[in-house]
């Protein structure tokens, strides 16, 4: 494929002669403004669902969880911050064996919390948007429904 010269005048901008510059926007098909192919096709408006910021979905339950979550560890992290930066607290030994000890404590919470109790209310909800849909919200459902014979969709 050969490229164009800018010494021939027709593929300049500034062309003064005859011919149009070559350009593949030229084209394209045009369609007349407002017509029913473009406004036809219009996405189906799905139920409002909350979701977190990792888009998965929540409810006010869950919110309430994941705010102890963040107490916990913003928590853990005031104490590490508090124990350092206040002198009295850095040179006492008892708050330097304490410290780390509630830290550990309210971090094992925290991870508790999410691997328990979150993810619990999270497949509960789930589970029951998948119901609505029509999916098999477990693997046990959905390996029952292939057994059988049944496609859901």
């Amino acid at each position: 494929m050969t490229q164009r010269s800018y010494s021939n005048e027709r593929y300049r901008k500034d062309a003064k002669i005859g011919s149009t510059r070559k350009s593949a926007a030229k084209a394209k098909p045009k369609r007349a403004q407002g017509s029913a192919e473009a406004s036809a096709v219009k996405p189906k408006a799905k139920p409002a669902v909350d979701k977190d910021w990792a888009g998965l979905p929540t409810s006010p339950e869950i919110r309430k969880w994941r705010r102890v979550w963040w107490a916990m560890l913003l928590g853990g992290l005031a104490l590490i911050g508090a124990s350092y930066f206040i002198p009295e607290l850095r040179d006492n030994e008892s708050v330097a064996r304490v410290v780390p000890l509630i830290v550990l404590a309210l971090s094992m919470a925290a991870v508790t919390i999410d691997l328990v109790v979150i993810r619990r209310l999270r497949k509960r909800l789930l589970a029951s948007l998948g119901k609505k849909t029509g999916k098999p919200s477990t693997r046990s459902e959905e390996s029952a429904s292939k057994k059988s014979g049944k496609e859901t969709s």
